[in-house]
Parts: structure tokens; C-alpha cells; sequence
């Protein structure tokens, strides 16, 4: 996902990794006193994610992984899929600066 090659994703790299959002979020957890700003975020970003970006990516990826045997159509979908994703990314970012406004949540 982050182009890491398989060879360097090791346990002691996905222990690092997962010992570092833990911290970014127990940091956040300590700061953030309204938990509709951590709703209205996380909705915001993983929602559009899950809907928009990532079936879009998981298509693309797939119709890449055909190679040759790809229709002409199906290629024309993944790129009509990668348009969905770029409107996905931009109303993510709508919403997450409309969460970011909305309010006071971080003292």
C-alpha cells in the first residue's frame, strides 16, 4: 500500500507502524473533547474511502492485473473508475473541512 516492497514488510515493521497510530491516536483521544468532531471526521474520511476510493482502486488494480486480456470497455471503466475516485477524494476533503469548522473540538 505505501509501496513497500514485501521483502522490507516485516512484523517488526507492522509492529512500528501499529505502535505509532496507536500513539497519534491516544495523543488525539487526549486532546479532543467532542466526540461528534471525532464522528463528523472519521465519517467524513472513512466513509468516503470505503464508498468512493477504495472500490474504485481495488477495480483499477484488477483490470491492470488482466493486462492484454482486458476488454477495450473495461478499460474505459477503470478510468471512469479513477474519475469516481478523484470526486471521492474531493468530497472527503469537503467534509472534513466542514467538520474542521464546524466548532471548537480540540483544546
Amino acid at each position: 500500500l505505501l509501496k513497500i516492497s514485501e521483502e522490507k514488510r516485516t512484523v517488526s515493521l507492522l509492529n512500528q507502524t501499529t505502535f505509532a497510530l496507536l500513539g497519534l491516536t491516544t495523543a488525539l483521544a487526549w486532546k479532543l473533547t467532542d466526540l461528534s468532531f471525532v464522528s463528523s471526521i472519521s465519517g467524513a474520511v472513512f466513509g468516503t474511502a470505503l464508498i468512493f476510493v477504495y472500490p474504485s482502486l481495488m477495480f483499477r488494480a484488477a483490470i491492470k492485473n488482466l493486462g492484454d486480456k482486458a476488454t477495450a470497455t473495461e478499460k474505459k471503466e477503470s478510468t471512469f473508475a479513477m474519475l469516481v475516485n478523484l470526486v471521492g477524494i474531493a468530497v472527503g476533503i469537503i467534509g472534513t473541512k466542514m467538520a474542521l469548522g464546524s466548532g471548537q473540538a480540540i483544546h
